[in-house]
């Protein structure tokens, strides 16, 4: 078929194919070219925006993971705040306790006890807050008792105080036949935040 044939007799026929085909071309390259273009001129302005919401991200994570670090340690604060680790001057409590202990197992009169001037223990993470250490010495002794009730003694005084004291030695000696003499050096913890308060008011 000739040139002249085809343009007769073909082409108007396809005419209308062919030009509705060549708008759907026209209209995705039109579009393929206002999609480059927008990503091209909107990405410098997408990747500040990315990378903002990833910093405020990373920001939430940690503010979140703080949080709950002082949920989990709060409860373990306010049990060792309630144990007397921290505030007023426990010392009288620790006696008060140890000679209720003697009384219910009917002890009290063969209970004797020293509790030693506190010493100050220097501690990095204690003077950073401004807050004093002490350490309270505690010597106690039963005499003529069987070795059951020495333990169970023992036992219920130092689990009483578990949180803030460690028994740091006990012997059992002088037997004789009316019982034996139990004697326990325990050390007790304190933290007076006392100083740290005065420092504040000071400045």
């Amino acid at each position: 078929m000739s040139m002249q044939a085809f343009r007769t007799h073909v082409f108007p026929l396809v005419r209308p194919l062919a030009f509705r085909w060549g708008a759907v071309l026209l209209v995705q390259l039109l579009a393929w070219g206002v999609l480059w273009g927008a990503q091209h001129v909107l990405q410098p302005g997408w990747q500040k925006s990315e990378t903002q919401a990833q910093a405020a991200q990373a920001q939430w994570d940690e503010a979140q993971a703080e949080q709950d670090d002082l949920t989990a340690h709060r409860s373990r604060f306010e049990q060792l705040k309630a144990a007397g680790l921290v505030g007023g001057d426990p010392r009288a409590a620790w006696v008060d306790d140890l000679l209720r202990a003697a009384r219910d197992q009917g002890l009290q009169e063969r209970l004797g006890f020293t509790l030693a001037a506190p010493e100050a223990l220097e501690l990095e993470q204690a003077e950073a807050a401004g807050a004093q250490v002490r350490r309270h010495v505690l010597e106690y002794s039963l005499n003529r008792v069987h070795e059951i009730e020495a333990l169970q003694f023992m036992q219920r005084f130092h689990q009483d105080h578990a949180l803030i004291a460690r028994p740091m030695a006990c012997w059992l000696e002088l037997p004789t036949p009316e019982g034996l003499t139990a004697r326990c050096r325990v050390n007790f913890l304190h933290i007076d935040p006392a100083a740290a308060a005065a420092h504040n008011e000071a400045s």
